[in-house]
């Protein structure tokens, strides 16, 4: 067992881009995160690694950073080791993880998104979603914004994770108004044509170009991007660039360089700060000017969690607006993953899927959030 393990994690790295632990992955279950980056800034590992320890249990949660074109080998090689339980899936996988996988539930195939994996016994890869739910409980909960049925809400994005917490607000929003702004107005247009199939109401799609006449009526502002998020972002043409600079307010149009230069190069982030900075001070300019417009009490909800505080949510506390991060929206989805579907099994098989065994799920994944 231990041989084939070991040539099991051999062939993975020679998948994966970040390095991964031999020694660390012998003899336990293993539980994932699969996006481009996430060894750089992902919060799961921490959080699912602290719930298996609190409850005793033998896994390890890894990232792994997969290229665009092994994607799909990765997942056969996932599928085929009965030590894999699941895990989670990040950017930019989310919506192009669905075909590769052997079903989706019903919710899930109408969200069009997948931000949860299981491997059933038989090997078979199931997705699943827990972001909306997470992200609408956040907002509720440790938003302030207790009554969705009548809000107006501008949400930026219309990927993968937009698209769950669309759907969540929108099976709330019974007679609010929900407008979708995305760089392209087709996929936005998509997303709003998707919703109204559900439910029919007042909603809207428009270009990253138009929020700024939108702003004074929202009740609540939400980024589903990943402007602002930490970490090298992968352009679709090799080259590498960042976002964390920028609001998602306002368009962003950092330099590119070439991805060798990054491992080459130590001073990588104070090239491209340098190449970048003209654009950056155009996007900050255009940002604090859309803030000043939105009413006092708009809630600025980014579902970004690394870092804590975006640059949209720093503009926005410096506006008087009440803001949220995505704190909670991730906490929350994890251990409504960990619980309802990855672990679901083997924590019944152990007894822990009672009360007390998710209340120290839950306790053990906030305390790793608090340190």
């Amino acid at each position: 067992m231990a041989t084939a393990q070991q040539a099991w994690v051999e062939e993975l790295q020679q998948l994966v881009t970040n390095p991964l632990d031999r020694e660390a992955v012998r003899g336990r279950r293993i539980a994932a995160i699969l996006g481009d980056v996430p060894s750089t800034y992902a919060k799961s590992p921490t959080l699912w690694n602290a719930a298996f320890r609190a409850l005793k249990l033998e896994a390890l949660y890894i990232p792994l950073d997969v290229p665009a074109d092994r994607l799909k080998d990765v997942l056969q090689l996932l599928r085929m080791n009965d030590q894999f339980l699941g895990g989670s899936v990040t950017v930019p996988y989310k919506q192009q993880v669905i075909p590769l996988l052997d079903a989706v539930d019903p919710l899930t195939a109408r969200i069009g998104a997948v931000n949860v994996i299981v491997r059933t016994p038989e090997g078979r890869l199931l997705g699943y979603n827990t972001d909306g739910l997470g992200g609408v409980q956040a907002l509720v909960q440790a938003g302030g914004m207790a009554d969705l049925r009548t809000a107006r809400i501008l949400m930026i994005g219309a990927g993968g994770a937009a698209q769950a917490v669309a759907f969540a607000l929108w099976e709330q929003m019974t007679q609010g108004e929900l407008i979708i702004a995305n760089r392209s107005r087709a996929t936005a247009q998509t997303l709003v044509q998707r919703l109204s199939e559900s439910r029919p109401g007042l909603l809207a799609a428009i270009t990253e170009d138009e929020i700024a006449g939108r702003l004074r009526a929202m009740d609540v502002l939400i980024n589903c991007t990943v402007k602002g998020q930490a970490g090298i972002r992968k352009l679709p043409d090799g080259r590498i660039t960042c976002l964390e600079p920028y609001s998602s307010l306002a368009s962003a149009h950092p330099t590119g360089l070439p991805a060798a230069v990054a491992s080459e190069d130590p001073s990588w982030y104070e090239t491209w700060f340098r190449q970048s900075l003209a654009d950056i001070q155009r996007n900050h300019q255009q940002s604090l000017a859309l803030c000043a417009r939105l009413p006092r009490t708009t809630v600025c909800y980014d579902i970004i969690y690394a870092p804590l505080e975006t640059v949209l949510l720093r503009h926005a506390r410096w506006g008087g607006h009440r803001t949220l991060n995505g704190r909670e929206m991730n906490l929350r989805q994890a251990v409504e993953a960990f619980a309802r579907y990855v672990c679901k099994e083997w924590l019944a098989q152990r007894g822990l899927s009672n009360t007390e065994g998710l209340a120290r799920l839950r306790q053990a994944m906030a305390e790793e959030w608090g340190k």
